[in-house]
């Protein structure tokens, strides 16, 4: 079983702080990823994970030089076994390539050339300030769903990935129409209820692999992976008639939601794998749908 969290690491900082014997035992094993888009990430152990690209491994890394199932790692308790099965570029230890070895807090571990995660020993209290760390970092105050600055991080990846595995990549830029006058006309902590509910009916309509972020003011973006145009302007559809749906009231005042759409596909792009000319082009057709009349999808 394994869970998530993040929060900053240091590559190069290797001071470790022990927590005084009243606070408990360190009995917590987790893995924390210290290189890569997934810089700070917390993987926390318990009885057996893969390790690998494939999706049946519980612990997964999107990396070129890991294998499809790549390594094991047991945890019972504070003991935590790390086992290579059979990885095209090997795991190494502290340096030192294993085939199974007995990991220590503070251990650097490398699955193939690039992926480099370091093993802790962490208290209750020590987690969960790791999963506060995290959702401040990378989720949007107010509504909850990831930040800009985390989309920004993954779009680059996420058409890493695409280019080299020749599939598509779809992003939806989405709009809620006419939220200044929700602003202006019933106040700003009205203006907030509706993004938290709009957030949320844009969360309950995509995959759980796809991202969605807030991006700025009332404007959302989801980026799916692996959807041709039909499928991300279904997508994009669902979302906007479940939004359109939503019953948000400002004490006794019911207020209607509607948002507008614009939708492109990485292969659109001409292989810029910035994202930006992906954004631009989302961006224009979200443009084109508030034009066209607003609460509509555009997506060529």
């Amino acid at each position: 079983m394994i869970e998530h969290a993040e929060f900053t690491v240091e590559e190069g900082d290797t001071q470790k702080t022990e927590l005084p014997p009243n606070l408990g035992l360190r009995d917590r094993a987790s893995l924390v990823a210290i290189n890569g888009h997934e810089a700070g990430r917390v993987f926390s152990l318990s009885g057996e994970v893969l390790v690998g690209r494939a999706m049946q491994c519980q612990l997964r890394i999107d990396e070129p030089g890991v294998s499809r199932v790549h390594a094991k790692v047991v945890a019972n308790g504070r003991q935590c076994i790390l086992s290579d099965l059979n990885s095209r570029n090997g795991v190494f230890v502290n340096g030192q390539r294993v085939t199974t070895a007995e990991l220590h807090h503070g251990d650097r571990v490398n699955f193939g050339p690039s992926s480099v995660m370091r093993f802790a020993l962490a208290d209750e209290q020590e987690e969960r300030l790791a999963r506060e760390l995290y959702r401040s970092a990378v989720r949007d105050a107010l509504t909850g769903v990831f930040n800009r600055g985390h989309f920004e991080e993954r779009i680059a990846a996420e058409l890493a990935y695409a280019m080299r595995h020749h599939t598509e990549v779809a992003l939806a830029m989405l709009d809620i129409d006419h939220f200044k006058r929700i602003n202006d006309r019933l106040g700003h902590p009205a203006g907030d209820q509706v993004l938290r509910e709009v957030a949320g009916a844009i969360a309950r309509s995509v995959r759980a692999e796809d991202l969605v972020a807030r991006y700025g003011g009332e404007e959302f973006v989801v980026m799916a992976r692996g959807i041709n145009i039909d499928g991300a302007s279904a997508m994009a559809e669902r979302i906007r008639s479940r939004v359109g749906a939503l019953s948000v009231h400002w004490e006794t005042t019911p207020i209607p939601v509607t948002l507008s759409a614009g939708v492109a596909l990485f292969s659109e792009c001409g292989g810029d794998r910035t994202g930006r000319r992906l954004v631009e082009l989302a961006d224009s057709r979200l443009y084109a749908a508030k034009t066209a009349g607003r609460n509509r999808v555009i997506a060529c």
